[in-house]
């Protein structure tokens, strides 16, 4: 044996003996860490859970809420049509000179302008007859000017008189149906809804027998005086009056103008009651209620003058008339025409407005408290509901419309649920701010 080789022997064995105390020393190799995800999603509070409002005892009581259940149930169903407003026949008056003359204001006062508005008998303005130095007495050309203004007159004193023989026939008719409607109240058979219907319209009728009174009135003096005139009449100032409660329409002349007779110098336009035109769909004419009164709404479809909690007022509602039959054979559509009470004069000639009409047919919908109904600042429509004792819930609803103090909704709390109904706006403005 070599013993120069023992060393080197010995030598391997230390390396290999190294080797192998460094990998088995080793650690294992570590599973591959997970991709971090590229966003994050947190679940955030239910509408419902931002919307709920707990009170005490002693804050609902100073509030005063009240509760009403909410009902499924078959209405009669609304439909909202563009209608135009219109001047009906026969209250626009034309007023022509009934001689030759000289315009100019009735005393100190001046002529109004087109748009003025003026009451029965009030001067609008005056005409100085012009004869010749010698004669007194009218040619037969201005007796001729003169029967024609008469003729005018005349033509519109029959038209007055047509429409007080039919206010007459109105009030009669609408007082027969407020006496029933006013026994059966009384009997408790029938409902308080169906007497107001009846006043109302009782009241309508009385008020348009009234102008139309008026009106034939007036012309009948006017009439009555031309033909009382005289030479030494026609020689003097002539003031002419607003036959009827109305509006300068038109004004086709100026002070210190000559006008001929017969020549149209003013006209009055009584605003009292206008008509509505409303353009329907032919083969929509059979799903409309005949003979059911509408009302006037916005072309949206809501409420004109009041709020929606409030009672119906009388200038909102469209009476149904009989008119002359038009069509348009372009749009396929005929016209309906309903008769609109405008002592305020809030409706004029050719503006556009809506009428919401009942239809045939039924929808089931959800009734609640128009009162109950909230909007917020984007036109969203709220109400609140009680699950428990003391704690409410804003749902969000879909109104379709407003029928006097109900409030007809198409997406809303279920059947049976308790809706607040008194105290629904203290409590929007204790959730926001304003209430707390």
């Amino acid at each position: 044996m070599n013993t120069r080789r023992i060393p080197q022997f010995c030598l391997q064995i230390s390396v290999v003996g190294l080797l192998i105390v460094s990998f088995g020393c080793r650690p294992k190799p570590t599973a591959i860490a997970k991709a971090a995800a590229p966003s994050k999603v947190e679940m955030v509070p239910h509408e419902s859970d931002l919307a709920t409002i707990t009170l005490t005892k002693e804050a609902s009581e100073r509030l005063g809420i009240t509760t009403v259940a909410s009902e499924l149930r078959k209405v009669q169903q609304h439909r909202t049509f563009g209608g135009e407003v219109v001047i009906p026949s026969g209250r626009s008056i034309m007023i022509a000179a009934p001689v030759a003359g000289i315009v100019s204001p009735s005393g100190n006062s001046k002529i109004p302008v087109p748009g003025s508005k003026v009451k029965a008998g009030d001067v609008v303005l005056a005409l100085s007859p012009i004869l010749s130095p010698e004669r007194d007495v009218p040619t037969p050309a201005e007796q001729v000017q003169m029967a024609g203004a008469k003729a005018m007159l005349v033509a519109a004193q029959v038209t007055a008189l047509g429409d007080v023989q039919r206010g007459k026939a109105d009030v009669a008719a609408t007082k027969i149906n407020l006496d029933r409607a006013k026994k059966l109240l009384a009997d408790r058979a029938g409902s308080q809804r169906a007497f107001d219907d009846a006043q109302a319209l009782f009241n309508v009728a009385a008020t348009v027998l009234t102008a139309a009174e008026e009106r034939y009135a007036q012309l009948t003096k006017l009439i009555g005086s031309l033909e009382g005139s005289s030479s030494d009449d026609l020689a003097s100032e002539i003031t002419l009056k607003a036959p009827v409660d109305g509006v300068i329409r038109s004004l086709n002349i100026s002070a210190g103008q000559q006008v001929v007779g017969g020549a149209s110098l003013f006209e009055v336009l009584d605003m009292s009651t206008v008509w509505v035109r409303v353009p329907i769909f032919v083969d929509l004419l059979s799903s409309i209620q005949p003979k059911a009164y509408g009302r006037v709404v916005s072309l949206d479809g809501k409420q004109t003058s009041r709020t929606s909690h409030e009672v119906e007022s009388q200038s909102e509602r469209a009476l149904p008339i009989e008119a002359p039959p038009t069509a348009d054979a372009g749009s396929s559509s005929a016209d309906l025409y309903f008769e609109v009470s405008n002592q305020q004069s809030n409706l004029r000639p050719g503006q556009r407005v809506g009428i919401e009409l009942p239809m045939e047919s039924e929808v089931e919908a959800t009734i609640v408290p128009a009162a109950s109904v909230l909007y917020d600042i984007h036109g969203g429509t709220w109400v609140y509901t009680q699950k428990e004792p003391l704690k409410f819930v804003r749902q969000r609803v879909t109104v379709l419309w407003f029928d006097g103090t109900q409030a007809i909704l198409q997406r809303g709390p279920s059947s049976g649920t308790l809706v607040v109904a008194d105290g629904a706006a203290e409590l929007f403005g204790t959730e926001f701010g304003p209430g707390k």
